[in-house]
């Protein structure tokens, strides 16, 4: 029996026999059944979530093409509007200048009336000086060639300086 039980220690049914054992023990410990259905339920976990992940992506995608698809409405819409808020700019500009111009003509004309009226005032003061002194000149001459008109000037001033009450 000793020659049977040194066979058997040493050949690989033994130490295979051991082996089995040793597994049994330990995963009788490890309760397999339980790790295999937690590493079963993370997979099923992963799976789900790569879905849900998927079906948001397809949505922000689908949002997307659609916003992108109204981008070239709406940036041809804006364009539109600028350029007719430019049009209107440019037109109530050229008003406004039209309107000035006319207020700046229309003070350009009553200066030039105010200077007219003022040239001719000086005109008609000029004139009036001119045909007074001819008029002085005149007078002077006659009393000059006919001596009595002298007199009778005189008499007549203080008849007329007499008629005058104060």
């Amino acid at each position: 029996m000793a020659e049977f039980w040194t066979i058997v220690v040493q050949s690989n049914t033994f130490n295979f026999a051991i082996l089995v054992i040793i597994l049994a023990v330990v995963l009788s410990k490890l309760n397999l059944p339980k790790i295999i259905e937690k590493i079963k339920q993370e997979v099923t976990n992963s799976i789900e979530n790569a879905n849900n992940e998927k079906l948001n992506a397809e949505k922000e995608l689908i949002s997307a093409q659609k916003q992108s698809a109204n981008t070239d409405t709406e940036i041809k819409e804006q364009l539109l509007n600028a350029e007719n808020n430019a049009k209107n700019l440019s037109e109530q500009i050229l008003k406004n200048t039209e309107e000035q111009i006319k207020h700046i003509t229309e003070n350009i004309n009553r200066v030039i009336a105010s200077e007219e009226r003022n040239l001719s005032s000086k005109l008609t003061q000029e004139s009036v000086k001119g045909s007074i002194e001819t008029a002085k000149q005149n007078i002077i001459n006659k009393l000059n060639e006919n001596p009595s008109l002298h007199e009778k000037f005189i008499n007549e001033s203080i008849t007329e300086i007499d008629k005058v009450k104060l």
